[in-house]
């Protein structure tokens, strides 16, 4: 059994009874915990290349009342406890680390930044967050310092797309920052706008309850889609505040952001009262990650993408992107271009695997709001 439930909204920092506001800057209080779920910190991930990713290309999107620069130079946040923020029993996973962040994104350019398109909206515009790297642990107890280089803001939206009627994409905005990234950070690579098969492992980094940064990489693909292109399922870990988060294949190249999946995050657990992280089973697979392939040719469409994710052989020698066409979900659909996409077993294309998705959709109890 593995715990996964929804990533779409944004996360509210809203208090707890009785708790309060902490200043969160380097060593932590409490020991980190590890168990089942497959949430690891970036510092003991036993994969390098995705340690590497978290610390070069993943953002949070930190409301900027919450982000402050002591006269160190260094970067504290102020947020509450997940214990504190969720009413969680005390050995919850990661009950003592900070709450502040509100969605996740990746670098895809110089200074450009990809989140999902819910996250930003007329009532959290992009200017009232700080885009920052480097929040995560680097050692047992220890957040890693938040410098200069680390903290970005808006310069403005460059491209933003909704789902309309009952879509459920296209959902991802693309966000100019106020200058190219400095130091150490560089944008991700990007996977081919080629379809996966069904139990293609993959990974995800991302910010889920506004927690530091946490590497998922023990999921694999439920529904591939591959007829259409727009999003698949897999059964990652997901929660609240991952939404926006970057997806990777087996090579560690981009394949897309997560965008969606089920409720609630955490349950009353009886006789202790106090929450606890609301678990399925794998085989309940419902979270939606939306295809990196249509981001991209939409992008490059509009002519705000760098010449190398739109050159004809960006991505390994192939496409980075292709556009889509309706399919029955009112979404994105088959490759308009004949990129080689084809139906496969189980997956919408057959009335019995499009029966299916449908259903399962209606139980995700979809959201698309930020708090």
């Amino acid at each position: 059994m593995r715990a996964r439930i929804l990533s779409l909204a944004c996360i509210g920092l809203l208090a707890a009874c009785g708790s309060s506001e902490e200043v969160f800057i380097g060593e932590l209080t409490a020991s980190v915990v590890y168990g089942d779920d497959d949430r690891r910190e970036v510092f003991n991930h036993p994969s390098d290349d995705l340690r590497r990713i978290a610390q070069e290309s993943i953002l949070a999107l930190i409301p900027s009342s919450r982000i402050n620069r002591e006269p160190s130079g260094n970067y504290s946040l102020l947020a509450f406890t997940l214990k504190d923020q969720q009413g969680l029993c005390e050995d919850e996973l990661f009950a003592n680390q900070p709450v502040a962040a509100s969605c996740s994104a990746v670098l895809i350019g110089d200074d450009l930044v990809l989140t999902a398109g819910h996250c930003i909206s007329p009532q959290r515009p992009c200017e009232t967050f700080s885009y920052v790297f480097n929040y995560h642990l680097d050692g047992p107890n220890q957040l890693a310092l938040i410098r200069d280089e680390d903290v970005y803001s808006c310069d403005r939206v460059v491209l933003q797309s909704d789902p309309v009627d009952d879509g459920l994409t296209p959902d991802f905005s693309i966000i100019r920052l106020d200058r190219p990234v400095e130091g150490a950070h560089a944008a991700v690579s990007i996977r081919p706008a080629t379809p996966f098969s069904e139990g293609d492992p993959i990974s995800m980094i991302g910010f889920g309850s506004g927690l530091p940064a946490k590497i998922d990489s023990g999921a694999a693909v439920a529904d591939a889609r591959a007829d259409r292109g727009d999003f698949y399922v897999v059964n990652l870990d997901a929660f609240e505040g991952h939404s926006g988060s970057a997806t990777f294949d087996a090579q560690n190249r981009l394949t897309g952001i997560l965008i969606g999946g089920r409720v609630p995050d955490y349950v009353p657990s009886p006789g202790e009262g106090c929450d606890r992280v609301n678990v399925f089973d794998d085989s309940e697979a419902g979270e939606i990650v939306h295809n990196i392939a249509p981001i991209v040719a939409a992008l490059c469409d509009e002519g705000v993408g760098t010449e190398d994710l739109c050159e004809p052989d960006a991505c390994d020698g192939s496409p980075c992107g292709f556009p889509s066409v309706p399919g029955p979900s009112g979404g994105g659909g088959v490759a308009a271009d004949g990129s080689g996409c084809s139906a496969t077993t189980g997956v919408p294309g057959s009335n019995a695997g499009w029966a299916i998705l449908l259903v399962s959709f209606a139980v995700l109890r979809i959201r698309r709001t930020a708090a």
